[in-house]
């Protein structure tokens, strides 16, 4: 009898270790992934950059990847250098990229290039050194959108294209700010009765643009029209607005980003027309292409379909890149649900 138990002791001893062992198993099994993909932030202070580190987690772990974000405080250049150097030691399998600035960062790229390490560009784009991949928004098609905007509001006040109208870029280390400039300074170059004057909001600080219009407007007072390049801003300059006695659309105001603050701002009148970036697009198209660009398998240029939008995918001397279009939003379809700005912040 003694020796039964003995037996079946035993028994249950190897059963409940097999057990053990299959619930490693299992458990490994099922936290196993393609490896780890770090993502660098530049800043988590507006919408579009929460939202951002969102979708880029939700669509990275979606394809099987483990995730690691790093945010480069608000925009600090030599914090994110450093994070860059950290990730670097951590040996991902790729990183994905939203520079603070884009020249800084080249020396990084390079080294965990070096080191095997694709580089992926998210939304801000680095023209001076190779990387494998880039996904952003058309942002000289945004600068392009918003002038033909501008250009359609300074008819509709006086029946032609004329007037005075201040730009404030974002911080110059940003290409997304850079290259909004440079198509809508193409664009309105066809209309020579419109005087433009572009400023710059280091760091896209809000509280910078909010002073550069404060002291443009003493010396201003009937400027026709305010282009600053992103909603937070924006935002911003409507408090000077109104703290000044202007009314809504006594100044045209125009911005960029689609951020559910900015679609606010177009429902109550203050904003006349922004232009979308297309962010959660962007960030599915860092997913659609993820695999390819880890296994360093050769991605075709051509068109594409991300999210509905239209895209293509083009060969520059920096890389490929995958080009988004943007959407133009005023107060007639402000409402539509396919804008990033209507699906979150809610």
């Amino acid at each position: 009898m003694q020796g039964k138990i003995r037996l079946i002791g035993k028994v249950m001893l190897v059963l409940s270790g097999v057990c053990f062992l299959l619930s490693i198993g299992v458990g490994s099994f099922a936290a196993e992934t393609k490896g780890l993909v770090i993502y660098l932030s530049p800043n988590q202070f507006d919408e579009f950059q929460t939202t951002a580190s969102m979708f880029i987690r939700k669509y990275v772990e979606d394809a099987g990847y483990e995730y690691k974000e790093m945010v480069a405080g608000n925009e600090d250049v030599v914090l994110q250098l450093s994070q860059l150097e950290n990730a670097i030691v951590l040996n991902p399998v790729g990183i994905i990229i939203a520079a603070c600035d884009a020249s800084a960062i080249v020396v990084g790229i390079e080294k965990a290039r070096e080191k095997g390490i694709p580089v992926i560009v998210f939304d801000r784009t680095i023209k001076e050194t190779e990387v494998d991949f880039s996904s952003v928004a058309g942002c000289k098609r945004i600068g392009i959108l918003a002038a033909g905007e501008i250009a359609r509001l300074l008819k509709e006040k006086y029946g032609e294209v004329k007037g005075t109208v201040l730009s404030i870029m974002g911080d110059p280390g940003d290409m997304y700010t850079v290259l909004i400039e440079e198509g809508f300074q193409e664009t309105m170059a066809k209309y020579p009765n419109v005087e433009i004057t572009t400023k710059i909001a280091y760091g896209w600080e809000a509280s910078k643009a909010a002073d550069i219009t404060d002291d443009w407007l003493v010396a201003h007072p009937d400027t026709d029209l305010l282009f600053p390049h992103a909603e937070h801003m924006a935002a911003a300059i409507t408090s000077v607005l109104e703290t000044r006695g202007y009314k809504k659309g006594q100044i045209i105001h125009v911005s960029t980003a689609g951020m559910p603050m900015g679609l606010d701002l177009v429902r109550e009148g203050w904003l006349q027309a922004t232009v979308e970036q297309p962010l959660t697009a962007q960030a599915k198209g860092v997913a659609m292409f993820l695999d390819d660009v880890i296994s360093k398998k050769k991605i075709e240029t051509g068109k594409y379909t991300v999210m509905g939008f239209e895209s293509e995918l083009v060969m520059q001397p920096y890389g490929p890149e995958l080009r988004i279009p943007g959407s133009v939003i005023t107060l007639e379809n402000v409402d539509d649900p396919k804008f990033w700005g209507n699906q979150v912040g809610k």
